[in-house]
């Protein structure tokens, strides 16, 4: 019995790095199969521009300088091209920001099965996203969120609000990070680092405005017309993608965001707030993230909400429903189907048949996942996850 269950649980452990591979696996397929080695957007090509020294002007890539600078130092020090710098930094954020995510989860009390389900569903959505367009700062930006999330579980609020300067300074909602440092040191105790947390990302934000529009002031006329664009983005994208293809991009997109855990991170706060319990460091970040929905959600949500699901991860760990192993299951299955149906992203290779079947099977697992969030919901077990509020889970350390 005893080699069996030591057996069973070195098996255990090894899932989630499994999820990894599976999701590296499809970054690959979307990279090296799929064009992801010669794609570039428009937001790609001021990225390159950006890393290749080229003057940018304009919002919102104007400010958009960590990612394109770090790009450019790879390309320096190894004598690669610009955009195969680009695509070694991607690939190192988006493994790295995966390995992190298990370590928080971990960190948090989640199980290997729960750290392999959320890595599979999280990994596969961000492998076709960033396979396929591999040049862009995002990837970059969630790094920066799980480092920040760990430096702040440490008590190390320095370097979190240098993080959040530096996210800052990859994408302007890269802010949040620092709002958020500011709420879990003034949580702590710490009031001056709250301060400067809140106030030094925005300024440095600032500046790069400031040093990109040089004495014309062009870059706040243009982040003018930025902001208004944004509100006007998806009234645009239901034109451009049509009434049939507009839902399933916004189906796609949130799988990108891990919907399922967000739902229940939000369940975790709310709940929390119903009945009075005092907040976790966590839990206060995530609800700032909560705050900021509205304004993220008038872009890209696959990209947009990618800031929010560390925090989420981190929030959802304590929810019942996260040592659900049914639930654990839908959700990778959720992920990974969504991510192999690609119903408009790339041109599929695959047979019509499996993109079908995919599409299938994701709208299923989003189905079933709904009904347990609602039986959750209406069922006795709310007291339970109160305790679970009052009583966190001890840090696991997994090996």
């Amino acid at each position: 019995m005893k080699p069996n269950s030591s057996s069973r649980q070195i098996a255990r452990q090894f899932l989630p790095w499994l999820s990894l591979l599976c999701s590296l696996s499809l970054y690959a397929l979307h990279f090296l199969v799929g064009g992801g080695r010669t794609k570039l957007i428009n937001d790609s090509q001021a990225y390159l521009l950006l890393a290749e020294g080229e003057r940018v002007v304009g919002a919102p890539f104007s400010s958009r300088i960590f990612a394109p600078f770090i790009a450019s130092l790879i390309a320096l020090a190894s004598g690669v091209s610009s955009l195969l710098a680009f695509q070694i930094l991607t690939l190192a954020a988006f493994i790295a920001s995966l390995v992190l995510l298990r370590r928080i989860i971990a960190n948090h009390g989640g199980s290997a099965e729960w750290q392999a389900a959320v890595l599979l569903a999280f990994g596969c959505a961000l492998a076709a996203t960033f396979g396929y367009t591999p040049v862009m700062a995002d990837p970059v930006l969630l790094l920066l969120a799980c480092v920040t999330i760990l430096a702040l579980d440490r008590g190390y609020f320095v370097a979190a609000v240098v993080l959040s300067c530096l996210a800052a300074l990859t994408k302007e909602y890269g802010l949040l990070l620092g709002f958020a440092s500011c709420l879990v040191a003034w949580h702590r105790g710490h009031r001056k680092v709250a301060y400067v947390g809140a106030l030094l990302p925005a300024i440095f934000l600032l500046l790069a405005m400031f040093i990109a529009s040089g004495t014309s002031g062009s870059s706040f006329v243009s982040w003018q017309g930025f902001v208004t664009a944004m509100f006007g983005y998806h009234t645009y994208l239901f034109h451009f993608r049509g009434a049939s293809d507009y839902p399933k991009l916004l189906y796609m997109w949130s799988w990108s965001a891990l919907w399922p855990v967000l739902v229940i991170a939000g369940g975790v706060v709310f709940s929390g707030l119903r009945k009075g319990i005092k907040m976790g460091d966590q839990e206060l970040a995530f609800s700032l993230m909560l705050v900021a929905l509205p304004f993220l959600l008038l872009g890209d949500w696959g990209r947009a909400l990618l800031i929010v699901v560390p925090f989420g991860c981190a929030v959802a760990t304590s929810h019942p429903l996260a040592r659900n192993g049914q639930f654990a299951t839908l959700l990778a299955i959720g992920g990974l189907s969504t991510a192999l149906a690609r119903p408009l992203h790339s041109e599929p290779l695959l047979p019509h048949i499996l993109t079908l079947t995919m599409t299938i099977i994701s709208l299923a697992a989003s189905l079933l996942i709904g009904i347990k969030i609602l039986q959750f919901a209406l069922s006795s077990s709310g007291p339970q996850l109160d305790q679970g509020l009052e009583d966190p889970s001890p840090a696991v350390a997994a090996r």
